[in-house]
């Protein structure tokens, strides 16, 4: 009897063994997979501009405002083709419960629009936006997420004297990134009687070539500055606020760690029970002529249809998981993860290579332990 056919007798004979064992393979390499996928997608950028916008902000610290005169200074940059002030307020609607926090942003609205342009409202909109000192634009998510609709008066509970931020809603932000409501500079300066200071400056550059000279050019300009500043591309930007939510990067590591560990003992166990079982076989195949070599071919070769078949099931979750987390978040702000959350040829090579190799790896003790020991020690413990 040949090799390949020992191999399909013993997994057949051992049905929901094999089935465990292949299905804890696909499904902890379809994570891995699915991890690597959305690793990746981190990188990519997540509206058509990204990669042209550049963040200024006050170098010592996040909440540190810089002056409003800086606004000149930048537009005059090389490079620099629109700068839009931006200040922040976390605030509420209804009540003070997390789930009802909401961003609240000021802008100039003619420059947030041109540097923003992916999130610019219907003409129509904009142009009442423009016309009236308190109206505001929301991102899409909030409207659905409340069912608010053009022209309501919004009244959000906010950190400035009243305690709170009136606010007609004129238009909806086309981008749905854009997830905050946003209000003119001027009006939040005026309630919270603290005019000439900015957050941050949002700077379009005038092409993707042009960012990284830009950047280097806007620190240097402001090096002695009253406020230091630190400019950055809005990608860093966003990485950055990525990682006060942990090290994603160590996160990902480690679990990758931890899964490739645990497809080892799982593997390993298993293959460890079926030498136990196999003995007698092998002492019999021993007597009949094959050699050592043959014998720890037959356990690598069931140690390498576990790999496979587990690389295959894996490949199958890592798309189920991409797809769902896909489709459930198009109604979020995150709808973009449902185009850039796309495995590629380097994330199945991951997969197949991670599930085979470790299959493989963890066979060797087994298998080098089975073929080396003696006919009469196997005939024994038979």
């Amino acid at each position: 009897m040949r090799g390949a056919s020992l191999v399909l007798r013993h997994l057949a004979a051992r049905p929901l063994r094999t089935a465990l064992t292949i299905g804890a393979i696909g499904f902890s390499a379809g994570l891995m997979g699915f991890l690597l996928v959305v690793a990746d997608a981190m990188k990519e950028d997540w509206s058509p501009l990204q990669g042209r916008r550049v963040i200024v902000m006050a170098k010592t610290s996040f909440f540190e405002r810089l002056p409003a005169a800086y606004l000149s200074r930048i537009e005059e940059t090389p490079g620099a083709e629109h700068v839009a002030p931006l200040d922040f307020l976390m605030v509420h609607f209804r009540d003070s419960r997390p789930e009802n926090l909401i961003e609240l942003n000021a802008t100039d609205a003619d420059s947030f629009v041109e540097v923003c342009a992916e999130a610019r409202p219907p003409e129509d909109q904009l142009a009442a936006w423009k016309a009236d000192p308190r109206g505001s634009a929301v991102g899409p998510v909030l409207m659905e997420k409340y069912g608010w609709k053009v022209g309501q008066r919004l009244v959000l509970l906010a950190p400035v004297p009243g305690g709170g931020v009136e606010t007609t809603i004129r238009g909806i932000l086309s981008d749905r990134l854009q997830h905050g409501v946003v209000i003119h500079r001027k009006y939040l300066e005026n309630m919270t009687g603290e005019p000439g200071k900015v957050a941050f400056f949002w700077v379009l550059a005038s092409s993707r070539s042009a960012v990284a000279p830009l950047t280097a050019e806007i620190e240097r300009r402001f090096d002695n500055a009253p406020v230091p500043i630190r400019a950055m591309t809005e990608k860093q930007w966003q990485l950055e606020a990525m990682q006060m939510l942990g090290n994603v990067k160590l996160l990902i590591g480690s679990i990758g760690l931890a899964t490739a560990f645990a497809l080892v003992l799982i593997t390993s166990n298993t293959l460890a029970m079926g030498v136990r079982e196999r003995k007698g076989e092998t002492a019999v195949l021993r007597v009949l002529g094959y050699t050592r070599t043959a014998v720890a071919r037959i356990l690598f070769g069931e140690a390498a249809v576990y790999g496979l078949g587990g690389a295959l099931l894996g490949v199958g979750l890592m798309g189920l998981f991409l797809r769902i987390v896909g489709e459930s978040s198009k109604k979020t702000q995150f709808a973009v993860l449902s185009r850039l959350l796309t495995a590629d040829g380097g994330d199945l090579i991951a997969v197949l290579g991670l599930s085979i190799a470790i299959a493989l790896v963890a066979g060797l003790v087994p298998g080098l332990t089975l073929s080396r020991r003696p006919i009469a020690e196997l005939l024994h413990e038979a």
